[in-house]
């Protein structure tokens, strides 16, 4: 790509790997479509899809960087003590994925926050790593 794609490109862009990745008509992937929920996405199709937005949009998504962004500066334990995700954990996440916050309630575990997860996440992914290279730049 000779130029950075703007919002509607980066979304279309995204909608389009998705649906190649997950092998889903493309009519049915929309923004606000939820990876497991709604397209059928299992834990193993994340990788898949970073590698293709990572190749396609010139980006690096470090394994684990989603859930380093979910704790930012907390503890593992102040994240989510006995298993479950504090409320300040719950908040963060909110902050994170507006997009998901009616599905980030107490009682989430770590291991559930993929199913959070939905076109829009990985929209404002790109775009937040489309940011940090050009300003790295």
């Amino acid at each position: 790509m000779s130029s950075a794609p703007g919002n509607e490109e980066v979304e279309t862009i995204v909608c389009d790997i998705v649906a190649e990745a997950l092998a889903c008509d493309r009519a049915i992937v929309r923004a606000d479509s939820n990876l497991m929920a709604d397209l059928g996405a299992e834990s193993l199709d994340f990788l898949d899809l970073v590698f293709k937005l990572e190749h396609e949009f010139h980006i690096q998504i470090t394994r684990g960087e989603m859930e380093r962004a979910a704790r930012g500066d907390m503890s593992e334990e102040e994240f989510a003590p006995g298993g479950f995700i504090s409320e300040a954990g719950l908040e963060r996440l909110r902050q994170l994925m507006p997009e998901a916050t009616a599905r980030i309630k107490p009682g989430l575990r770590p291991g559930q926050v993929l199913s959070l997860f939905s076109v829009q996440t990985f929209v404002n992914l790109v775009h937040a790593k489309m940011a940090s290279a050009s300003t790295a730049a």
